[in-house]
């Protein structure tokens, strides 16, 4: 009699291998998963300060000012400081996200938490500094600080460095 296929014994030995390998591979596939995330996420931070930098210079030279256009996204500046919020600069447009616009608003996600990040308050302050080179030369270097919030779940200030 010709016999096809497995024993029992056979598919259960496969079975407790499979098991065996999954244990000892699974730590690292869950680090790196971690670590990629945790990457992504200071990805996002460098780009948040980008684009609060970039979202200061539109207030003050181009027409992010104006209601009419952009409502309560538009920016509202307090000498050289500006207080805004992540979720406007992605729905001005500064902020590139993914499209995920339940609601007709773009949604920044914390890549760690899956948690929104559009709530979250940031400071925007334009400093000026004048540089004496070698030679007497004055010049001007213009710089942004960033700062973050202090609620839970949101980019702090020295996530925005």
């Amino acid at each position: 009699m010709n016999r096809k296929g497995f024993t029992l014994i056979e598919l259960l030995a496969v079975i407790v291998l499979l098991g065996v390998v999954l244990t000892l591979t699974m730590p690292s596939i869950i680090d790196s998963l971690n670590a990629s995330k945790e990457s992504s996420r200071k990805i996002l931070m460098g780009n948040i300060k980008t684009a609060a930098e970039t979202y200061y210079q539109e207030c003050e030279y181009g027409d992010l000012w104006d209601e009419g256009e952009y409502g309560i996204y538009a920016c509202k500046r307090n000498n050289n400081i500006i207080t805004t919020t992540i979720g406007s600069l992605a729905n001005t447009g500064i902020l590139k996200v993914s499209a995920d616009d339940k609601d007709g608003t773009l949604t920044v996600l914390d890549p760690v938490t899956n948690n929104s990040l559009n709530d979250c308050g940031i400071i925007i302050t334009k400093k000026k500094e004048d540089i004496t080179d070698s030679n007497g030369i004055t010049s001007s270097k213009v710089m942004y600080e960033v700062k973050g919030s202090t609620k839970d779940g949101c980019p702090t200030t020295d996530e925005l460095k």
